[in-house]
């Protein structure tokens, strides 16, 4: 049975989510605590084939025990 402090960050980490997803981002993993965005796949021009690749700036988001949300840069994937 969860305690009432983990179910105040699962609260905390799904309502920070929430807003991310709506503006713009995708959800690549996530637990109770912790979660990997990044930004939906963003829409391409035809300028985009003489531009250098970019890796979209996935975000490694946390909750603390007081429900304080963080998010900081996440490793780059690697291939």
């Amino acid at each position: 049975m969860a305690s009432i402090a983990e179910a105040h960050r699962k609260d905390a980490l799904s309502l920070f989510l929430e807003q991310r997803v709506a503006e713009g981002f995708r959800i690549e993993t996530r637990t109770d605590t912790h979660a990997i965005i990044a930004p939906a796949v963003e829409r391409r021009s035809l300028l985009d084939v003489f531009r250098k690749p970019s890796e979209p700036a996935r975000e490694v988001i946390s909750v603390d025990v007081n429900g304080e949300v963080t998010a900081s840069p996440a490793e780059p994937l690697r291939s």
